[in-house]
């Protein structure tokens, strides 16, 4: 059984000491062994036992310690040099103990009113050039890597859901056919996306993707447990996936 999370902790500040106590104690309940945390500071660990591998540089004005993306494991891992955008996304090899290895992608792919490498935000151009240039590094990693199942997660503000919560039709439709390209799974859309079943008017934009077949799935489930994000903590849900054993994944 594996137990993999993401979240996008809204650039916790270092003096924001009580708030990052606030996340700690959330990410602890969930008892994740991989973390993608988006929008992140290098301060917030989900604690002893983890290592971490970050995305490097930043395209936007912030303080030292701020990530886009840092990657957190309980198993060994290192960084996989195979990313088109080093500010925003990060590739890693985990090796897990008598199972196939994995590769795991994080990213934060642009919101509606994002640029990207001075690609303007209008008419989802952004959106569209950062995913495309990303599904070539996830084809990339998997053709380098025949050996790992494959791992994609993070913030990529679109809503999967159902009903319309954040996003663009033209930017799901460019997302649906980018994950079928790549042969991945979203675990965390249409019916198994957690966070309506306990907030009916959002949807999750923060996704966990896997290779097709890669293994059952127990659960997913998202946190906080209530209708809207809690601002003392996040303007994000954060969601997680149980993923249970079988011959690519006896954890």
């Amino acid at each position: 059984m594996l137990r993999i999370a993401t979240w996008n902790v809204e650039r916790p500040k270092l003096s924001e000491a009580t708030r990052r106590a606030r996340l700690l104690e959330a990410m602890q309940t969930m008892q994740a062994d991989i973390w993608v945390l988006t929008e992140t500071h290098t301060a917030l660990s989900p604690g002893s036992g983890f290592t971490a591998v970050t995305s490097q540089g930043t395209d936007r004005p912030c303080e030292p310690g701020e990530t886009w993306v840092t990657i957190w494991s309980r198993f060994p891992m290192q960084p996989v040099d195979h990313t088109s955008d080093s500010c925003r996304a990060i590739a890693v090899r985990i090796t897990l103990p008598g199972a196939k290895a994995l590769i795991v992608y994080g990213t934060v792919l642009p919101w509606l009113g994002s640029t990207w490498q001075g690609i303007p935000a209008a008419g989802g151009a952004a959106f569209s050039a950062a995913l495309t240039a990303q599904l070539a590094d996830w084809r990339s990693l998997q053709q380098d890597n025949p050996d790992c199942d494959f791992i994609l997660a993070g913030d990529l503000n679109q809503d999967l859901s159902s009903s319309h919560y954040y996003g663009s039709k033209k930017n799901r439709i460019a997302l649906q056919s980018a994950l079928l390209t790549a042969n991945l799974q979203c675990l965390t859309a249409a019916e198994l996306d957690p966070v309506p079943k306990h907030a009916p008017s959002h949807a999750s934009i923060d996704h966990i993707c896997i290779s097709q077949g890669l293994t059952l799935v127990r659960s997913t489930v998202s946190w906080p447990m209530s209708n809207r994000p809690q601002k003392n903590l996040s303007d994000h849900f954060g969601v997680l996936v149980e993923l249970g054993s079988n011959a690519s994944l006896a954890v």
